[in-house]
């Protein structure tokens, strides 16, 4: 049964949305260095982070971590800094992929394909228009300023090196307004890029769409492509199967959590083969399901004014004690301790 409360502001879509960023490219982001109580914090699991190659982190959770590390620092640009130790790895399929290319157009065409293995944040156009190339992100969800620069930033370093293509040939537009001063764009970039466009979009000549690339290997172009585009259509049930229970337990919210068996009508399954697919990812959902609680929970106390009994019902808890033994299990201290903290 949902739960009224003029005291609960409504959870962020994106918590509703199956989408992730890829475990392995979101830790190639990461400074080595990065204290581990920031993953918790926000609710990702570090050891899932740097040793499970199914794992799809939320991307709510990966803005948050994005947003509490830029608290931590002076210097608004440190994920750009960060994205300059990007190499091909950091993008396993794509990467196999763009190497099993012979020229920079067919390499650009199949990692817009298969982008959807790394995250689900936005979707990309290519265009030619007379001499002229240009690539268009179009937003899925809203994107963090921060986010959008370090999502072109990895086109803009590695295709220089790809392709042998000068940086500063390339004409580089984002939608939001600059973060730091221009000069540290250029530094970081190569080019100095435009804000406070119409759309965010890397415009460039269109002759560059035939250069060849500099490490192609088209050997294996068969096998590689067949491999990734299988990857691409088992995701709804393997590795985006996780974030879609969640999703549809946030849908939910506030009050109960669907059962298992419409959890399983959710994803297209059976309740028998949905107990299969969770058991083969080691995945439990009794534990998804109180990562969601939790997640809203933090949500709701860092955001509105709702009493602790209001949001232990919109949580689908039947008493407000459950609630607060849960709530200490999952962050150690007390819901009203862990919004005093961070609220004041």
């Amino acid at each position: 049964m949902a739960v009224q409360s003029v005291h609960l502001p409504p959870l962020p879509a994106l918590m509703a949305a199956p989408a992730g960023i890829s475990a392995r490219y979101l830790s190639e982001l990461l400074p080595a260095a990065l204290p581990a109580p920031w993953l918790t914090q926000v609710g990702i699991d570090p050891q899932r982070l740097r040793g499970d190659e199914h794992y799809r982190v939320p991307l709510y959770q990966a803005y948050a971590l994005l947003e509490q590390a830029l608290a931590a620092q002076t210097d608004p640009l440190l994920a750009l800094q960060q994205a300059r130790q990007l190499s091909l790895k950091a993008y396993p399929w794509l990467g196999l992929s763009l190497l099993a290319s012979t020229d920079l157009g067919t390499g650009l065409a199949r990692l817009i394909e298969l982008e959807p293995l790394v995250w689900d944040g936005s979707r990309i156009e290519l265009s030619v228009e007379g001499e002229s190339a240009s690539l268009r992100w179009l937003p899925l969800h809203p994107i963090p300023p921060a986010v959008m620069e370090l999502a072109l930033a990895g086109w803009v370093l590695l295709a220089p090196a790809l392709a042998g293509v000068p940086a500063s040939g390339l004409r580089l537009g984002f939608a939001h307004a600059a973060r730091a001063p221009l000069a540290a764009y250029r530094e970081l970039l190569g080019t100095e890029p435009l804000f406070d466009q119409p759309e965010t979009a890397l415009h460039f000549p269109a002759e560059w769409l035939r250069r060849e690339l500099k490490l192609a290997d088209p050997s294996a172009a068969d096998w590689v492509l067949a491999e990734a585009r299988r990857r691409l259509a088992e995701g709804p049930l393997s590795w985006r199967l996780e974030l879609r229970l969640r999703a549809a337990c946030f849908a939910a919210l506030p009050g109960e959590l669907p059962e298992a068996a419409a959890l399983a009508d959710a994803v297209g399954l059976s309740a028998r083969g949905l107990r299969e697919r969770l058991q083969a990812q080691n995945l439990n959902l009794r534990a998804l399901q109180d990562e969601v609680r939790r997640d809203a929970a933090c949500r709701w106390l860092r955001h509105g004014q709702a009493d602790l009994a209001e949001i232990a019902q919109a949580c689908g808890f039947s008493e407000q004690s459950a609630f607060q033994r849960a709530f200490r299990r999952w962050t150690g201290n007390t819901p009203a301790v862990w919004r005093q903290a961070r609220v004041g």
